[in-house]
This record gives C-alpha cells, sequence and structure tokens, in this order.
C-alpha cells in the first residue's frame, strides 16, 4: 500500500501547482499541503507500519472514508441531477471570480446555463448575485448583466443584487429581493455542479426550498473544488 501513499504526495503536488498557477484555490493551499506532507510520511516503510499497526489509525482512516464518501457521493448526484425543464419564476446566479470586467471561465459557465434556461422559459426573471472583491474592478452582478445584455437578454428581466461576498449572503439578498417582487416565487439556483447541494442547504436554512442547475468546471480544478466541498457541507450540516 506504500504506492497508494506516494500516488496521493504526487496527486497532492499536481493539484497545489494548479491552484497556484490558476488562482483556484479559496484557501484549499494549506489543505492540499497537509495532504502531501501525511502521504509522504505514509510513503517510508517504517512510519507505514507503526501507524497501520495501530487500531485506532486503521478505524480513523475506514471512517473517514466512508463518510467522505457519501458527502461526495450527495455532492455529485445534486450536482448532476439537474434539470431546465421546470419553469421558476426566478432564477439566482451565484457570483464568482471577476477577472478586472471580464467574467472568470466558472462564472461564464453559469452564464451560459442561465442564458440557456432564460430562452427556454421567456417569462422568468433572473437575480444576478455578486459584490465586488478583490481584483475585480466591477461588482460580479454587473459583469452578469453585461455578459447577458450581450447575448440578447433583455435588461427589464435581470435583477442585480451587487452586495454579497459569500454563498449565504448571495441567497439571503437574492431571496429577499424576489420576496419584494412576489410572495411563495418557484426558484432556481444556477451555479457549478459541485456548489448545487451547499445552495440548496443553505436556501432551506433561510426557509426556501429551490431547485438547482448545475454547470461545468474546468477538469483540472475538480478534485480541489470537490475536496473544497466536502469540508464546506459537512460545517454547513453542523451548524
Amino acid at each position: 500500500m506504500i504506492w497508494f501513499w506516494r500516488a496521493v504526495v504526487l496527486f497532492g503536488l499536481l493539484n497545489l501547482i494548479n491552484l497556484l498557477v490558476y488562482d483556484g484555490g479559496a484557501g484549499m493551499e494549506p489543505v492540499w499541503i497537509g495532504i502531501i506532507i501525511g502521504s509522504l510520511i505514509l510513503c517510508f516503510k517504517k512510519a507505514y507500519v507503526f501507524f497501520f499497526s495501530k487500531r485506532w489509525f486503521k478505524g480513523l482512516i475506514i471512517v473517514g472514508l466512508v463518510i467522505f464518501s457519501m458527502v461526495e457521493l450527495l455532492i455529485i448526484m445534486n450536482g448532476i441531477g439537474t434539470s431546465s425543464k421546470k419553469t421558476s419564476d426566478y432564477l439566482i446566479v451565484l457570483g464568482a471570480r471577476v477577472k478586472g470586467e471580464t467574467p472568470s471561465l466558472a462564472l461564464q459557465y453559469r452564464l451560459d446555463k442561465a442564458y440557456e434556461y432564460l430562452i427556454e422559459h421567456p417569462n422568468t426573471k433572473v437575480v444576478l448575485s455578486g459584490g465586488q472583491g478583490p481584483g475585480e474592478d466591477i461588482t460580479e452582478a454587473e459583469a452578469m448583466r453585461r455578459y447577458l445584455k450581450e447575448k440578447g437578454i433583455l435588461e427589464s428581466r435581470m435583477i442585480l443584487e451587487d452586495k454579497s461576498t459569500d454563498t449565504v449572503e448571495n441567497l439571503r439578498n437574492s431571496l429577499g429581493l424576489i420576496e419584494k417582487e412576489k410572495d411563495n416565487a418557484s426558484i432556481t439556483v444556477v451555479t457549478s455542479r459541485f456548489h448545487v447541494l451547499r445552495s440548496k442547504m443553505i436556501a432551506r436554512d433561510l426557509g426556501k426550498k429551490v431547485d438547482g442547475i448545475g454547470a461545468e468546471t474546468l477538469l483540472f480544478l475538480i478534485p480541489n473544488y470537490y475536496l473544497r466541498e466536502f469540508f464546506a457541507v459537512v460545517v454547513e450540516f453542523m451548524t
């Protein structure tokens, strides 16, 4: 099994390099460094024999893998088990990084999904949710508005929520804007596939059941985002 831990070290290094190159870490760099160091220790035969001779260590590994697998399965199922056939009164597009004034690829993927939905459902309005963060010359909401306007979506269908800084604020502020326009509105959230489950959980905590549509993620950043989301979902479940 030592070969397995060597593979984990290599896998961790590749993902850490991806995060540093593409700036997609979102605080995950220490996690990958921890995984690399822990796996590197287990690459040495003496350390491997010492730790795996302990029942508590084996039990910890097994329990951890079971919990991790169950949570990841829920994340994946919610991300791919989405549909755009149902007509909702409102879409909420959750923001992502904007580079200057240009939406990142992650945000473009979300907007393309929203555009497809808005074309199929011409009576649906869309809330574009996201404030302005470091390295962003305009708010994420404004960048989304410009993107959808260029693709032909009427501004009268768009509502901007440009104050939020995280997912909880995205949803709380967006739901508040919708409630001012219509009571008991049906709502679908558009976000990345890995993010659909937690978005539904947060909306439920805010007293609203929503549907979700998942957008694709850059292939080489999938391990990072799904690992990060594991911790986020566990924290959300426990709070």
